[in-house]
């Protein structure tokens, strides 16, 4: 899958991830259909905050549920 990764501040790329699973009974999988930072994640983008070179980044996300942990399948 592709990711938006920390590159430095004000850098970010798009790279591939592994694919997600299900390890939790309280998890789900997300096709992720738009995405983008937000206003609390610019101090990171700025590089005021100790985020490492290639972790994911930006957590405002619009997408399909594509599966579900055994928990939440009732």
């Amino acid at each position: 899958m592709l990711a938006m990764n920390y590159r430095g501040p004000q850098r970010v790329r798009i790279d591939h991830k592994p694919m997600p699973e299900i390890r939790h009974p309280q998890d789900a999988i997300v096709r992720v259909t738009r995405a983008c930072i937000c206003g609390s994640d610019l101090h990171l983008y700025n590089g005021c905050a100790g985020y490492a070179r290639g972790m994911t980044f930006g957590h405002e996300v619009t997408g399909v549920v594509e599966q579900i942990g055994a928990e939440d399948a009732n």
